[in-house]
């Protein structure tokens, strides 16, 4: 009878591939420069592997603009932190490179924030905001009060502008400021004395108002005694005249107002006709 011949066991797939790597030389570590940025590292290493993004891409099944943004560090077209770091340590163990020392780099020159530094603190709802000083307060109402005052006096200082011509009196007319139309000294003062309180306004040849308020009994206004000016009252009767300080008679009748009264034609009573005063 025929004996079996024995024949040598086939190796399996796992055996052959086995054997095949024990046989492929293991590639060299890639030679880079520790001057170098990250970005350069990769494409470096890549380059002395040999290999393009579009194999690297298809080794580790990262899409190939990715690898291409981890090269140029452009943080703006990596999809996040989290997925950036992931691919930058698949494609660092691809190429051979220390996967925590590139990582490191990275994130230092591209300012991605690490998940080791030290986050912000957040307060407790417990403790307490911190106080003031005391001094702050102060120094607030001492703010307040000088913009009070500040107002005060420009508010004074507006109404002057109005009072500079009205000058209290108890025994007659007094001297008050008199609008000066040309640069002549006047030779003709007109005088307006309040008998009673009363309501006055003095008007120009244009027709501005200089004057219009109410004046206390005893008050003197001095117009410009120039042509074309003239006095308004509500009570004709609550003001009396004078001319070089020579009283003029009353503005107008007693409980009548008065509209328009022209200034330059005001006369002293020695020099007025006897008649009664225009209202």
């Amino acid at each position: 009878m025929l004996q079996p011949v024995p024949t040598d066991p086939q190796p399996t797939g796992d055996q052959v591939d086995a054997r095949a790597q024990r046989q492929t030389p293991a590639a060299p570590t890639p030679v880079l420069d520790n001057a170098w940025r990250a970005g350069r590292k990769l494409s470096e290493a890549r380059r002395q592997r040999g290999w393009s993004l579009d194999e690297v891409a298809d080794r580790i099944r990262v899409r190939r603009e990715f690898l291409e943004a981890l090269e140029e560090m452009n943080v703006k077209l990596l999809p996040g932190k989290a997925y950036a770091l992931a691919f930058l340590r698949s494609y660092a163990r691809e190429l051979g490179i220390e996967e925590k020392a590139i990582v490191d780099q990275f994130q230092d020159e591209c300012a991605l924030t690490r998940d080791d530094e030290p986050k912000p603190a957040i307060r407790s709802p417990t403790s307490k905001p911190r106080q003031r000083p005391p001094w702050a307060a102060a120094a607030a109402l001492v703010l307040i009060a000088a913009g009070f005052v500040g107002w005060r006096a420009l508010d004074s200082q507006l109404r002057s502008e109005d009072e500079q011509q009205v000058a209290a009196s108890s025994g007659g007319p007094s001297i008050g400021t008199t609008p000066v139309s040309t640069g002549e000294a006047p030779t003709r003062v007109v005088e307006i004395r309040a008998v009673t309180d009363g309501w006055l306004e003095a008007r120009g040849p244009d027709g501005t108002v200089f004057l219009s308020r109410n004046l206390r009994a005893g008050d003197v206004y001095r117009p410009d005694p120039s042509a074309g000016w003239t006095l308004h009252a509500r009570d004709g009767g609550a003001f009396e005249m004078y001319v070089n300080g020579v009283s003029a008679g009353l503005m107008g009748t007693a409980g009548m107002p008065v509209l328009g009264r022209s200034i330059d034609e005001i006369q002293p009573l020695t020099q007025a006709q006897a008649a009664s005063p225009r209202s």
